[in-house]
């Protein structure tokens, strides 16, 4: 029967040992969660209350240490069922060496911003700090409101009021009523802005007049048959008309203007490459007669900074060693000498930021160790001579004495005769042989 008890305990041991080690195990794989970016939004702008003008959003970002999979997201609330404000483009997660650890990715109205690599040089950095900011423009689904809502991962962080140009909480500008659709001002423009992608966009707006023909030319870029005329002050749907132009050749089409059309447009269907070493482009383009001209130039749609410190490798404790030295065992003394002691000094490697230098801590040394020699014989003591102290003296510089060595034997012997009780117990209850 002991056997099996025995054999049971020693099988649940070896289960809670498993247990322990497995969960020790897993410890490491929980504990590499990454830390999530502590980001902010510390200001939020909108040019005007018109649809497709621009909206600025900008802040701050941290973390303690850069890691793979940290990550943060700036967003807003649908308003109309779709989002009020949509981001323009994507663009690198860089730090202020112009070093690239990641990408904030737009999509729509969602932007993250994720770590995806983390370089040698910022792998013992911390507190690592910078900020963000990027372009988004308002659209048809804010028409009607007067403000809209910026998330940060999922919370609500501000109210942007739409025409507060200054970010100062109060519309600034075009602020006569809510979000309405862009001004459809008659006027002989031709305009570019940035694409996602870096390429150039463009449009083609000019005075019309109902029943007038007009031919359409761009002497850089093909035209589709696509045109729109506005009737009303602005480009709301219920009062502008769609037109489908004759397209005489790829750069030309032709088109009467419908009754009461006060402007049209158009725009190109293709996007223009900007030349390497540019960061701009021309285009030219002619309504009957009329030369219109316009340069765009490459926009940044948002952008990040940051870096952060070294901590400086802390220099060896200076004390010496606490370690008690061995005592020499009396043999034949060596013949060699004790090499010296390797002094121990503050670190000297480079430090990668331009942080004042730590004080230098001392540095220590220890005394060599004596040479033992041989053990001569003690001189018999004269008739005078004080007696050698008792043996307590000595035992007393290692915290025992006689007394403690009494406390201790008695209670060695209370022990030896709790367990000769405990075995005849086991022999007269127990069959005598334990089982």
């Amino acid at each position: 029967m002991n056997t099996n008890k025995h054999a049971k305990y020693t099988l649940a041991g070896l289960g809670l040992t498993m247990g322990l080690a497995v969960a020790a195990a897993a410890a490491p794989a929980l504990a590499a969660t990454p830390e999530p970016i502590s980001a902010q939004v510390t200001k939020a702008t909108s040019a005007s209350r018109q649809t497709s003008s621009e909206v600025s959003v900008g802040g701050t970002w941290g973390v303690e240490k850069l890691a793979v999979g940290q990550s943060f997201t700036v967003s807003t609330v649908p308003t109309n069922g779709k989002a009020p404000f949509t981001w323009n483009a994507s663009f690198p997660f860089t730090l202020d060496d112009g070093t690239v650890v990641g990408e904030c990715k737009a999509d729509q109205a969602t932007l993250t911003c994720t770590v995806n690599e983390v370089p040698e040089a910022y792998k013992d950095k911390t507190a690592v700090r910078g900020t963000w900011w990027a372009r988004a423009r308002l659209q048809d689904a804010a028409v009607g409101t007067n403000e809209g809502t910026i998330t940060l991962n999922g919370e609500t962080v501000k109210n942007l009021v739409w025409g507060d140009a200054d970010g100062t909480g109060e519309c600034t500008n075009d602020c006569d009523s809510p979000v309405h659709y862009e001004y459809a001002r008659p006027e002989n423009l031709k305009f570019g802005w940035t694409n996602a992608n870096g390429t150039i966009g463009w449009g083609i707006k000019w005075i019309a007049a109902g029943g007038v023909e007009y031919t359409v030319k761009d002497f850089d870029t093909r035209l589709s048959p696509g045109v729109k005329c506005a009737k009303g002050d602005t480009w709301d749907p219920a009062t502008t008309e769609d037109i489908s132009a004759t397209q005489v050749d790829a750069n030309t089409i032709k088109f009467t203007a419908p009754e009461g059309a006060k402007v049209c447009i158009t725009y190109p269907p293709e996007q223009m490459k900007v030349p390497e070493g540019q960061n701009s482009v021309t285009n030219h383009a002619e309504v009957n007669g009329v030369k219109l001209e316009a340069t765009a130039t490459v926009r940044s749609n948002g952008g990040t900074d940051g870096d952060g410190t070294v901590t400086p490798t802390p220099a060896p404790d200076p004390s010496p060693s606490t370690e008690p030295t061995p005592e020499p065992t009396p043999t034949t003394p060596a013949t060699e000498p004790a090499p010296d002691p390797t002094p121990s000094t503050p670190s000297d490697e480079p430090q990668s930021t331009p942080t004042p230098d730590p004080t230098p801590e001392p540095r220590v040394t220890t005394s060599p160790v004596p040479v033992p020699t041989h053990a001569t014989p003690k001189p018999e003591p004269k008739a005078d001579a004080q007696p050698t102290p008792a043996p307590q003296e000595r035992l007393a510089k290692t915290g025992a004495t006689l007394d403690g060595l009494g406390v201790a034997l008695a209670s060695f012997l209370i022990g030896a005769a709790l367990a000769t009780a405990g075995y005849a117990i086991n022999r007269r209850y127990l069959g005598g042989d334990g089982r």
